[in-house]
């Protein structure tokens, strides 16, 4: 089923995974992009080597050394979260809490009103 994708911003308008992304090298940048748009046309088919389940309602996008952490929401939107560099096989547990944290807070915000997934 295609999702829509929709980048997490935080309160005061930062959007961590689209800074992160326009920082990289253009191929990097380029596959990154080639990725969220599979991501779109697949939703929860994606599987390996593209991406994998994290547990905890988490998933990543794995382009090259690039990590994308997303989330599913109301069956329609996948929401990307958090982006990082990895560098060890396991994703590190700060790089999980952070992303978990900011899927926490969209949740909230979204229950409270405080901003709205569009059509």
């Amino acid at each position: 089923m295609r999702k829509r994708v929709i980048y997490y911003v935080d309160g005061n308008g930062w959007n961590p995974v689209w800074e992160y992304i326009s920082f990289l090298p253009v191929d990097e940048r380029d596959k990154c992009f080639e990725y969220i748009a599979y991501l779109e046309e697949m939703g929860e088919r994606v599987r390996r080597p593209v991406g994998d389940y994290l547990g905890e309602k988490l998933y990543e996008l794995r382009p090259k050394q690039t990590r994308v952490i997303y989330f599913f929401m109301l069956k329609k939107y996948a929401v990307l979260v958090h982006a990082f560099r990895k560098k060890t096989d396991a994703v590190p547990e700060r790089e999980l809490k952070l992303a978990m944290n900011r899927m926490n807070d969209f949740i909230f915000r979204y229950q409270k009103g405080l901003l709205q997934l569009g059509v």
